[in-house]
């Protein structure tokens, strides 16, 4: 056999001897995944709407106003607040009143002093001659409920007329306005010693009385006891009233002296009296009172302020 046949076939089985046969490889099963399952939504409530609360009605508010507004009658400011039925309502309530140029003329805190109704303490009293135009009153309520009603209240007070008081009435040299709403009741002497006295009858009876006295007095300045000696000629002799205190002042600048009275009766009261040295050395005895009230008016007040000296 010839060597290179030997020799591969040699190498061949040497081959076949030493290869390693190749393991077929063993599949491992793949895992299986198990579905998620999806979940289901959960079942929200629906919520539930809040109870609308029942709206509580509102307090009525009536401003208890007069037709007219003048000088001649003070004016009692009074509201009523009336709340619903079953509720208990509490409330500031003020008051304010605009002249016909809105400046504030008077201001006022209402107080309760009834069921459901309030009142200022103390009234509107407006002027002799109150600036001329439309003026307003304007109530305000704080309270934690709602408020129907106007609070506002416009109106044009009523202008006043006067005597006209001559030098035939009065002596020259003084002036004195008193409204023709008051009627004379006494008119004595002349123009040389003598007294007026008018009298406020707004319902057929007098409340308040405003006079005035001259005569002719001492020539040196006016002392206490002249003054006192004037003054007690004015009263009644047989009911005279008392004399409460005295005070020294001037009136215009003129010596005088302030006197409060108590009137006795049915038609008396407190009075004031003021005894003025005039210019002229002539003694005045302006007095202004109450007619059967508590308190002397406020007009009355007013009219007296109105008393001046003038240059003949």
């Amino acid at each position: 056999m010839p060597k290179h046949i030997t020799l591969i076939t040699i190498l061949l089985l040497l081959s076949a001897c030493t290869s390693i046969a190749t393991p077929t490889p063993v599949l491992t099963p793949t895992s299986t995944l198990t579905p998620s399952l999806t979940p289901s939504p959960a079942n929200t409530p629906t919520p539930t709407a809040p109870p609308t609360p029942t709206p509580i009605p509102p307090l009525e508010l009536r401003i208890l106003w007069p037709d007219t507004v003048s000088a001649l009658a003070p004016v009692s400011l009074e509201v009523d607040l009336i709340p619903p039925p079953g509720i208990e309502a509490t409330a500031v309530i003020s008051a304010i009143v605009l002249d016909a140029q809105n400046h504030a003329y008077y201001r006022a805190l209402l107080r309760p002093d009834e069921e459901h109704h309030y009142r200022a303490s103390s009234p509107l009293q407006l002027p002799l001659d109150p600036m001329p135009g439309a003026w307003q009153l304007l109530v305000r309520v704080d309270t934690k409920l709602n408020v129907t009603g106007s609070g506002v209240r416009a109106f044009t007070p009523a202008p006043l007329t006067f005597h006209t008081l001559t030098t035939e009435t009065l002596p020259s040299g003084i002036t004195l306005r008193v409204p023709a709403a008051f009627k004379e009741t006494q008119a004595l002497g002349d123009t040389w010693a003598g007294a007026r006295v008018w009298q406020h009858t707004p319902r057929g009876y007098p409340t308040g009385e405003i006079a005035i006295w001259w005569a002719p007095g001492p020539t040196e300045a006016l002392l206490y006891n002249t003054a006192i000696m004037m003054l007690e000629a004015t009263h009644d002799a047989e009911n005279p009233p008392g004399v409460e205190s005295s005070e020294e002042t001037t009136w215009q600048e003129h010596p005088a002296f302030l006197f409060q009275e108590t009137w006795p009766g049915t038609e008396g009261g407190p009075a004031l009296a003021w005894v003025i040295q005039g210019p002229d050395l002539w003694l005045y005895v302006l007095r202004i009172r109450t007619v059967g009230g508590n308190d002397v008016p406020a007009i009355l007040q007013q009219i007296a302020e109105t008393f001046t000296f003038v240059t003949p």
